[in-house]
């Protein structure tokens, strides 16, 4: 093929792809957003696709085995539980079927599957955690004496955070042999750290005159916490065989407190079936023990954007952390601890901290500031708040504003609402803060948590605040889009008294995307440069690329080249700054090193194209990210933005090459 008749036609073939312009979001190292579920976790019976938005991965398949928060994020996929059972291979997906977050903070969580393990490590009547450890169902069902594994439905643990963390820890030490071979250790170790374990089992069983239903909540001391019939009302017809029905267990919570004087009252929990009597409820409800329905499927997985409204509830958990007194800021950026801040807690007349997010565990990415969209949420009472509101300042200000004088976050919600003709909820509804941002207590945990002014339709994606910090709608953003700043609670009791909580949290802003000032590409010698479309010397497949781009916060860069024929592409990247290759050594976190210099960042070899490398003309891109957790807004819920322009800033160019 002559080059000078047809490089110009397949540059105009590979240009004209303008979806090749922008990385995939599957391309992005996203962060797991374990934190998501600080609040509250589940799971589903079924399978399903988000119709709207997308998980921290980008990929909108949600299985039954994944980890979900209450407001729509996808905390932790399947194969992110399993990961401490398979030595670097991508487990399959078993299933999610009991949970219990311990420390989600430290990624502690036990659980079980609904499958056994393909290679025999576990079955699904094992107690997993996270960290490695294997508790044998005979070890769990030990005291009633089975004999055999009869799988596990659903476990929850009681006790101090520090003793469970403790008898876990112990456990990972352990292999799953072991407690076959001495199924008493469990219950000698629980003994020992002062810990109870109740759980519910997958069939029935009659042990000589008892007979134990899989509906019954159990207790690894050889106990029946709560029988089937007395977790539902009397009107429901649980029980056998007084009763007539098991209907099953689940998913269950309850208190962590060994001596709580009333331990059904405290208990939350699905069935295996619905009841179309009253109350009327499905196995996807969260059940009050003794007492009906606190919360509807639909409720749970609305926040998801499914095709369908009812997707069952197969493992619920609560963090084992007890909910404060009073009111306060405890997330951040999302669902982002404010602990995993620097100076996420500071005094409110002390210095402040960077306000930057490190991601635990492993601290990478090292640091992240936030913008757009900033979510922040918290502990709100039901009662005694008359109305609340998120204030702000500069983090340099160590003056101490009185109650209601310093600036108040603004937001306006969309709300559901009950609507006849349609018989659903539909998004017609508003709830605003004033003009200072204060906020109606009753009237945002009314429409919250579904009460009559929303026609019973719950809102669960509702933060405190949400945070315009591009000032998209002009008044609601801050000063200065990328400043550093502070935040708190502020709320006025019922008796007209003001308060606020203790402690500032610190929080960076970083509003500006990248800039990339140049881009060029040369021969392996790195200095002779490549006209666009020129005439390249024939047998030279390596090239030299060089840049300058700068970000306040930089994260990293990606290179793809495109053309040839037939018109194909290769990527290099992400090359995140802190990751120690090579192809970092000339940048650091703001960008290209040293500052306002054109750097080599990495080469190229064309012959990666395979048999597609011709004599033509080709495309090279390079996209430049920067480190900033940014949120979209709907009036609605807040999402990660994965896959925006705001992430990046992009150049490229053209040049020649042949084999």
């Amino acid at each position: 093929m002559p080059r000078l008749h047809t490089h110009w036609l397949l540059l105009a073939l590979v240009v004209g792809v303008l979806v090749l312009l922008a990385p995939s979001t599957a391309g992005l190292a996203q962060e797991n957003p374990w934190d998501a579920c600080q609040r509250g976790a589940f799971s589903v019976e079924e399978d399903f696709m988000m119709m709207e938005s997308e998980p921290f991965d980008g990929n909108p398949y949600i299985s039954d085995g994944d980890l979900l928060s209450f407001d729509g994020r996808v905390c932790a996929r399947n194969a992110d539980l399993l990961a401490s059972f398979y030595d670097g291979t991508a487990p399959a997906d078993l299933g999610l079927d009991a949970v219990d977050m311990v420390n989600i903070t430290d990624r502690l969580i036990a659980f079980s599957t609904e499958l056994d393990d393909p290679n025999g490590k576990f079955t699904a009547g094992d107690l997993l955690t996270t960290q490695g450890a294997i508790i044998p169902n005979i070890a769990l069902t030990n005291g009633f004496d089975f004999g055999y594994d009869i799988g596990l439905d659903a476990v929850h643990f009681v006790g101090t955070r520090d003793n469970i963390v403790g008898l876990l820890g112990e456990a990972a030490g352990l292999s799953r042999d072991r407690y076959l071979e001495a199924p008493d250790l469990l219950l000698s170790q629980l003994n020992q750290w002062g810990v109870e374990l109740w759980f519910s089992i997958e069939g029935t069983h009659l042990v000589g005159n008892r007979r134990i239903l899989d509906g019954d909540l159990l207790s690894v001391q050889g106990t029946i916490v709560a029988s089937n019939k007395d977790l539902l009302p009397s009107t429901v017809p649980a029980g056998i065989p007084q009763r007539g029905v098991d209907f099953g267990l689940d998913a269950v919570i309850g208190s962590r407190a060994s001596d709580e004087d009333e331990p059904l009252t405290s208990i939350r929990f699905s069935t295996e079936i619905l009841y179309h009597g009253e109350p009327r409820f499905t196995d996807g409800d969260i059940l009050r023990g003794g007492n009906g329905v606190t919360r509807k499927n639909w409720e749970l997985i609305q926040p998801f954007a499914p095709a369908a409204d009812f997707l069952g509830l197969d493992a619920l958990s609560t963090p084992l952390i007890p909910p404060p007194r009073d009111p306060n800021i405890q997330f951040m950026c999302g669902d982002r601890s404010v602990g995993n801040f620097q100076g996420g807690l500071v005094s409110p007349s002390g210095p402040a901290g960077a306000g930057l997010y490190n991601n635990p565990p492993s601290g990478d990415p090292p640091r992240q500031p936030c913008g757009n969209y900033v979510p922040i949420d918290g502990y709100l009472p039901s009662t005694d708040v008359k109305r609340f509101r998120v204030a702000y300042r500069q983090a340099s200000d160590l003056t101490v504003p009185s109650v209601g004088s310093a600036n108040g976050i603004r937001t306006n919600w969309v709300l559901y609402e009950w609507d006849s003709s349609a018989a659903a909820c539909l998004p017609t509804g508003s709830l605003d803060t004033d003009t200072s941002g204060w906020m109606v207590a009753s009237a945002y945990l009314d429409a919250k948590l579904g009460g009559p002014s929303t026609g019973f339709c719950a809102n669960p994606g509702l933060k405190l605040a949400v945070w315009d910090t591009a000032d998209h709608t002009s008044g609601f953003g801050p000063a200065n889009p990328d400043g550093h700043y502070r935040l708190w609670l502020e709320w006025e009791d019922t008796g007209g008294a003001m308060h606020r909580e203790p402690f500032d949290h610190s929080i960076q802003l970083d509003n500006t995307e990248p800039k990339i000032n140049d881009l060029k590409v040369t021969l392996s010698d790195g200095t002779t440069p490549l006209a666009a479309c020129g005439e390249a010397p024939n047998g030279e497949s390596i090239f030299k690329v060089f840049g300058d781009f700068e970000d306040d916060y930089h994260w990293g860069y990606r290179l793809r080249v495109r053309g040839g024929d037939p018109p194909t592409g290769v990527t290099y990247g992400w090359h995140n700054y802190y990751d120690g290759t090579p192809e970092v050594a000339n940048t650091d976190d703001t960008g290209t090193t040293p500052d306002g210099t054109t750097v080599h960042l990495r080469d190229i070899d064309m012959t990666d194209l395979g048999a597609s490398f011709t004599d033509c003309c080709y495309v090279l891109d390079l996209w430049v990210r920067d480190a900033s957790i940014r949120h979209s807004f709907n009036g609605r819920v807040t999402n990660d933005i994965t896959g925006s322009s705001a992430w990046w800033d992009n150049a490229f160019l053209t040049f020649a090459a042949a084999p």
